[in-house]
């Protein structure tokens, strides 16, 4: 999951002010987003349902220290419901509403508060987690803005991100089989602060298609310095994260415009499975100047 550390880029989702205004987006063209949060069983868990050109997606992302996984799956959002369904992993269904006194802002949509109630019940692979929730608060947004809201201003553009190197630092790549059903490590150092301080970011995903939910589980953490070492000049670099990565890891370029080895006993733990192997033969590896820029 492409830079998903960037982490889970948090959807700015709101709601509106009242029924009525509710009620007025409910026409063509309009986009409703709606997200909550809770937490169960020493995990928290976020729901984010946004609509991108047209598709309209649940992510649901549960956290447990470093350790993460994401389920992405068809949505539907009327001007009160929100329904998904993750295969036999689980279902969403609820009724939403504004919350009583939330706060509404208008920006070219109109977003505030909401409560949901209904249903909401996930179980992770072998029974990691279950999430069995009533209800909850949450966040819904509808754009373009009804004609409810005090002023009218121009919708923020929204700018896919497809980043480019920049600035100090380096981040290496490692990916094995498809983009569906892989394995992808990222490992970005962000370089020396003023103070001399380094960051290395380091994320793992086992990603697989699962009864039509795309299901990404790993490991993000940020790490000190000595877990990254690289020589861009000579073309190599060798990764030993801290737990629950076990292992370490060597790249080694092999020439202009070809992927570089990737070598190593490099592992992380998934949640609901069985150790994954982050490193040999089968990975395309590749170390770039800068870190990921959004543009």
């Amino acid at each position: 999951m492409r830079r998903a550390l960037v982490f889970v880029a948090v959807l700015c989702v709101g709601l509106l002010a009242g029924v009525p205004a509710l009620a007025a987006g409910a026409g063509s063209g309009v986009e409703r987003d709606v997200a909550f949060g809770l937490d169960a069983e020493g995990f928290s868990v976020r729901v984010d349902v946004d609509n991108n050109d047209g598709d309209v997606g649940a992510t649901i992302v549960l956290r447990r220290g470093p350790r993460v996984a994401y389920y992405s799956a068809p949505a539907k959002v009327t001007a009160d419901r929100v329904t998904a369904r993750f295969g036999s992993l689980g279902e969403l269904d609820y009724r939403f509403r504004p919350k009583p006194n939330g706060s509404v802002e208008c920006d070219g949509a109109e977003e505030g508060e909401a409560v949901f109630e209904g249903s909401f019940v996930f179980t992770g692979e072998n029974g990691y987690v279950h999430v069995d929730a009533p209800a909850t608060e949450g966040t819904f947004r509808i754009s373009p803005e009804p004609k409810s809201c005090s002023q009218a201003r121009l919708a923020r553009r929204a700018v896919p991100y497809s980043p480019v190197y920049g600035g100090k630092g380096a981040t290496l790549e490692a990916k094995a089989g498809s983009r569906v059903n892989g394995r992808t490590l990222e490992v970005t150092d962000f370089g020396a602060d003023k103070r001399g301080r380094r960051a290395v970011l380091v994320e793992g995903f086992l990603s697989e298609e699962r009864e039509g939910v795309s299901v990404a589980r790993g490991v993000q953490l940020i790490a000190g310095s000595g877990a990254f070492r690289w020589n861009l000049e000579k073309g190599t670099a060798t990764l030993r994260p801290p737990a629950p990565f076990t292992g370490s890891a060597t790249f080694t370029r092999r020439g202009k415009g070809r992927p570089g080895t990737w070598k190593g006993a490099l592992a992380m733990p998934v949640l609901g499975g069985d150790p994954v192997k982050l490193a040999g033969r089968e990975f395309h590896a590749s170390i770039h100047k800068g870190v990921p820029q959004d543009e």
